[in-house]
């Protein structure tokens, strides 16, 4: 989206200057009391973990981190920022900073962030932090997914899995392996699909789905948007993109490989062979799937068509423009995202590290299944989803286009009538204002 188009250059250099704060509007405060500051999250993210990383850098402040629920967790965030009591602190979803930024209500990085740190971060992370030339935000991690896939099922149809990114899957592969994969009663009813081909099935509407959706769009050398994120048209709509969505679509239609509804625990009872999914998966297989889990998968890289690519972004800490102390969150910020933090929260949690000297280092991350190939995923093919402050309207009708088509919509005018949508989100008047 180009705020150029939306925005009065004038109204944008405003709401610039007025998301900076003056050293002097900072609450005054007595000189012996301890800076007090405080980070909004959600349980998703350990608060001990946190506040374990935090207590390691030996800071004086006192850090308070508030929890809310992940499903009223954006609802909490925009309604505290704009109501006088925002914290000191946020975590912001990768794809959502553009939309926080460009209403002034956080504190631009650029002033406190050392050149020589920020190169530390791998591309795809540096690229979805800056918007409107300024950098919002800082990395507690990163993600990406993989095709993951039931190594007894491969194994019985004769599948020999990619094992690195130099031999990754092409697009025909893949379809070659579903279909070998799928298998029917006497009846005729499915009772093995071979493939999950996003995050979850075309009857949810989630992030989750444009995040592993777009891929499809990537991989057939189509992008979402114009380079300087103004329009949809002659980009969403090019022929490689509508390849794209008809792909995807097949999978569901024409070939049957995918299921459209979904299957509790398909992927784990082995009623679905392979699924483009995260790691993130892994924890709930150990708890639920135990015997699964201890050697029933196996992941590949992301398969590749006309390119190559594979989606990234994952949560980050912003400073909110009304911090009481913004040096001292910087500080705050700096002792939960720099290399031994992020080294730490990692192997924590089990979430993959946005630092290239991490990614590097000759540890787990790039060794041992999965990480050593999410690892070469991020350092080299990782892209960012479009950085726009209209992405959720961007995400939406995304998920909508890939869905319809596969339930059976044509994938041409699906195609079309996303991208109308997309042009009318950016180029609607008074948005940002």
């Amino acid at each position: 989206m180009n705020v150029r188009k939306s925005v009065a250059p004038a109204l944008a250099a405003l709401m610039l200057l007025l998301s900076i704060a003056p050293a002097w509007a900072t609450p005054a405060r007595a000189a012996d009391a301890p800076i007090k500051l405080e980070l909004l999250s959600f349980p998703d993210h350990p608060k001990q973990t946190l506040l374990e990383v935090y207590e390691r850098s030996g800071l004086p402040y006192e850090l308070s981190i508030v929890e809310v629920p992940q499903n009223q967790y954006e609802q909490k965030v925009r309604m505290k920022l704009f109501s006088g009591e925002a914290p000191d602190l946020v975590l912001i979803d990768t794809p959502n900073i553009a939309s926080y930024a460009v209403t002034g209500a956080l504190e631009p990085l650029d002033g406190y962030w050392d050149a020589a740190d920020f190169a530390d971060l791998v591309d795809s992370s540096r690229e979805a932090l800056r918007y409107d030339g300024h950098i919002w935000a800082a990395p507690l991690n990163q993600a990406d997914c993989l095709l993951f896939y039931n190594k007894a099922l491969l194994a019985a149809e004769g599948i020999t899995p990619a094992t690195s990114l130099e031999d990754a899957w092409t697009l025909e592969q893949l379809l070659d392996a579903a279909k070998r994969l799928t298998k029917t009663d006497a009846t005729g009813r499915i009772v093995q699909y071979g493939l999950l081909p996003s995050m979850f099935t075309p009857d949810n509407k989630n992030e989750g789905m444009a995040f592993t959706q777009m891929l499809y769009t990537w991989w057939f050398g189509a992008e979402v948007l114009d380079p300087d994120g103004s329009a949809a048209s002659g980009y969403f709509d090019a022929p490689e993109s509508i390849e794209a969505v008809r792909f995807y679509a097949d999978l569901f239609g024409k070939y049957r490989v995918a299921p459209r509804e979904e299957i509790p625990n398909g992927f784990a009872e082995g009623k679905i062979a392979m699924w483009i999914t995260g790691p993130w998966l892994l924890g709930a297989w150990k708890e639920s799937h135990p015997a699964f889990y201890e050697g029933g998968w196996g992941a590949m890289p992301l398969p590749r068509g006309a390119s190559r690519a594979s989606a990234s972004g994952s949560w980050n800490i912003a400073i909110t423009r009304d911090c009481r102390d913004k040096a001292a969150a910087w500080r705050v910020i700096e002792a939960l995202t720099g290399a031994d933090a992020m080294r730490l929260w990692c192997d924590r949690t089990g979430n993959l590290p946005a630092r290239k000297s991490i990614l590097d280092a000759g540890d787990a991350y790039r060794t041992e299944p999965p990480y050593d190939i999410l690892s070469a995923q991020l350092l080299f093919v990782a892209r960012p989803r479009p950085v726009s402050p209209f992405y959720p309207e961007i995400s939406e009708a995304l998920v909508d286009c890939f869905n319809s088509a596969a339930f059976g919509a044509d994938p041409e005018q699906a195609v079309r009538a996303a991208t109308a949508r997309i042009d009318a989100a950016l180029g609607a008047p008074g948005r940002l204002r």
